[in-house]
Order: C-alpha cells, then structure tokens, then sequence
C-alpha cells in the first residue's frame, strides 16, 4: 500500500512540475515572479505538496530558484544567461550528433525523417496566436532535434541536452511572442537549415553536419534579445 501511494504522490508531483513549468514557458508565470503555492492551488487545482514537490523539480532544470526560508522565483532571463546556455550546449551537442551519425540505424533515419515532416508542417501551418504557436514550435522542434542525437548511445548527454533545450526554449518563447509567428516560422532559410541538417545526416557527414548544426544555433542565441521588442 505504501508503495502505491507513494507512486500516486509522485505522478501528482510530476503533473504538478510539467503544469508549472507549461506556465513558464508559456510567459503566464514571468521571470523573477515569486511563486506562491497558495495562488497556485487555486489556478491548477493541484494539492499544496505535490505543487511544492512539482516546483522543487524545476530547480534542477533551471526553471525555478529557491529562496532562503521563503519559498520559490522563476528564473529571470537575461542575455548572459542565454549565452552560457548556448555555450554549454553546442559542444555537447555537436559530439552528440556526431555520435549518432556514426551510430545510427534505419530506425534512426526513420525518425529523423518523420520528425522533420511534423516540424514543416507546423512551420508552414503556424497558429496566429503568438503563444499557440511558439508552444507548438518548441514541440516538435525538440523532436526533431532530439531525433537527431537519439542514436548517440549517451544517456547522460540526451539527459543534460534535454534539459539544455527546455531552457532555451524560454528565450525562443521570448523571440517567437514578440514577432508575428508565421514570419518568424515560415521562413524558407529556417525550413532550409532543418531540411539540410536531416540530410546531412542521414548522408552520414558528420563534419558537415556538426557545421551547421552550429551555424543554426548560433543564429538562434543572435536573434532573441536583439529582436526583441
């Protein structure tokens, strides 16, 4: 029984994490927002423990700071945060990819190529609503881009990267809400550089691949705080 129960506080928590964390991508809880459990209960209707549970979770993926015996803030965003972000995160991704190519099967391609369909589709297809569409970009953009890095045989890489992309994704959502989403989304350069880092490599060039995948990083971490406005 104990068990059972604890399994059901867990799930609750991690219901309450990704509720939370939904709202922080989404810009309905701000960075440097205090986040009062109190206030919360009331708009998820998520049980005061596994909200604090939930909360505490999102401290390890950079969403969430705890403050001294009083309680919790989102994590405000900043250029220098962003920075290091990226700085973490091409490195590790470039050898990741770079593995997966050297690694990877059919089933690998397959999902390389299912998941670059999605992606277009969405780009081409892009919701008015700012927020539904930078939401739905961040979906299947992580897909695609974890498509790619499945196959590195890393599971601690896919676990660190997987975090890497969630908080990154907070200066996409920034980017993405403050321009018009189908000019942002639709771009034909955008559409390119996915289309060439799948066939890169599903082609298995790993140099080549691992050079874009850096020039379209790159001009991710340019655009946000620059274009914003």
């Amino acid at each position: 029984m104990e068990d059972i129960a604890a399994k059901g506080a867990d799930t609750q928590a991690a219901i309450a994490a990704e509720t939370i964390s939904t709202m922080i991508l989404s810009g309905d809880l701000k960075g440097g927002e205090r986040l009062k459990i109190r206030d919360l209960v009331k708009q998820t209707g998520i049980g005061a423990t596994p909200l604090r549970e939930g909360v505490s979770r999102l401290i390890d993926r950079g969403f969430v700071k705890a403050l001294d015996r009083r309680g919790f803030r989102v994590t405000e965003t900043s250029a220098k945060d962003l920075e290091d972000i990226m700085r973490t995160r091409l490195p590790l991704e470039s050898e990741a990819l770079r593995l997966a190519i050297e690694k990877g099967d059919d089933q690998w391609e397959a999902q390389i190529v299912s998941t670059l369909h999605r992606l277009v589709n969405f780009m081409n297809w892009a919701p008015h609503d700012p927020r539904e569409a930078a939401l739905g970009f961040d979906a299947v953009h992580k897909a695609f881009h974890t498509a790619l890095i499945s196959a590195c045989g890393s599971e601690r890489m896919l676990a660190f990267l997987d975090m890497l992309y969630d908080q990154g994704f907070r200066y996409r959502h920034l980017m993405l809400t403050h321009h018009d989403p189908r000019q942002r989304l639709q771009g034909a350069q955008r559409i390119e550089e996915h289309n060439v880092l799948a066939e890169l490599a599903i082609k298995r060039k790993p140099r080549e691949a691992v050079e874009a995948l850096q020039r379209h990083l790159s001009t991710f971490s340019g655009d946000v705080f620059k274009n914003k406005s």
